[in-house]
């Protein structure tokens, strides 16, 4: 069985992904007010309280098993969702709004969204890309069995 760089690619963004969002899920999950106190913020943004329980609760559910290489598609999809929702519609038009005086709009706003808008890029990747080999879905095969249009 030959080896892939992409196999390796995947392993390494599905682990980095998957640290870097379990601390994340955690504070929102079991920190000060739990889920609530991420979600009571949502409605000012013009989305459901509701979506921010989901968000909480797939960011830390998701990092293992995107770390564990177990349903990576679809925890890649989910968390790309959530990122997406966190760029576009809660930091970047407050990082718009924030603007000194003199800074290109461009650099304003790509200074106030980096993290999230990395974390959606190799969301995205990890969704298009999948697992890899080194992962839980190719030892139980789940990407042959959940992609049965490919065939």
């Amino acid at each position: 069985m030959k080896r892939t760089s992409a196999d390796w690619a995947a392993l390494l963004l599905r682990i980095a992904v998957g640290l870097i969002f379990l601390p994340h899920g955690w504070s929102k999950v079991f920190g000060a007010g739990g889920p609530a106190a991420f979600a009571h913020d949502l409605p000012g943004y013009g989305i459901p309280a509701f979506l921010g329980y989901i968000a909480a609760w797939a960011e830390l559910l998701a990092a293992p098993l995107l770390i564990l290489g177990f349903l990576v598609r679809l925890d890649a999809l989910l968390l790309a969702c959530v990122m997406g929702v966190a760029v576009f519609v809660v930091q970047l038009p407050d990082a718009l709004n924030d603007v000194a005086a003199g800074t290109p709009r461009l650099f304003a706003a790509l200074l106030g969204t980096e993290l999230p808008l990395s974390l959606f890029a190799a969301c995205l990747a990890l969704a298009f890309l999948g697992a890899g080999r080194f992962s839980l879905d190719a030892l139980l095969r789940v990407d042959e069995r959940l992609m049965w249009w490919r065939r």
